[in-house]
């Protein structure tokens, strides 16, 4: 992901800047069309007080040109914040892309069960419930395995039963302790829920400083 990412990244800020420019040129262009408008009508109307007028044409120019070359500066970067907020979202999106693929594929069973493991570490263990996506009912889980491995961790009696609710996800786990008073959703739009501003500041920073 990460040539593909840069080189998208470079495309998308160059036309932001391209763009940028345009506007700031367009800009200038308009205030210089103004200013000599101001400067002519000065001149027709002066009545023998070109000067004054004159100058009191080109004071009220400049200040349109001003306010003209400040709101397009504004628009400009206003722009390019826009295709940098909307490049890390396609890179967000691009991670729960990667997470579905991940899903499918020989390395999710171990990680489902170390989840599990960390999960019920988390909860203290004693009897606790594993919910799970209705594609991983078949997968070969091994809750003796992971029973012990959370008692060895908690020193507490340990039991985990697989739910015949199933969840909608991309992937993970939920657990809940057996009395559904406490629950801990660690699937992987949970997860990333859960991180996405940390995701956000560290993708940005990785893509544009």
């Amino acid at each position: 992901m990460g040539l593909e990412v840069q080189r998208m990244t470079d495309q998308i800020l160059q036309s932001a800047r391209e763009d940028a420019e345009s506007i700031l040129i367009e800009a200038h262009k308009s205030a210089e069309v103004m200013i000599d408008k101001q400067k002519e009508l000065a001149h027709q109307n002066s009545l023998g007080e070109v000067s004054p007028i004159l100058k009191k044409g080109e004071d009220e120019a400049e200040a349109i040109n001003k306010t003209l070359i400040a709101d397009a500066k504004k628009r400009a970067s206003w722009m390019v914040l826009f295709e940098k907020e909307r490049l890390v979202t396609s890179v967000l999106e691009e991670v729960m892309n990667r997470l579905k693929v991940f899903s499918q594929s020989e390395n999710y069973l171990p990680f489902l069960q170390k989840l599990i493991v960390d999960t019920g570490i988390v909860l203290s263990g004693e009897k606790l419930e594993i919910l799970l996506r209705e594609q991983d009912e078949t997968l070969p889980l091994e809750l003796d395995m992971l029973t012990k491995k959370i008692v060895k961790k908690t020193g507490k009696e340990t039991e985990l039963t697989a739910s015949t609710e199933k969840i909608k996800s991309l992937g993970g786990c939920v657990i809940r302790t057996y009395d559904g008073r406490i629950v801990i959703d660690n699937t992987f739009s949970d997860i990333l829920k859960r991180r996405e501003r940390e995701l956000r500041f560290e993708i940005a920073k990785m893509l544009f400083h």
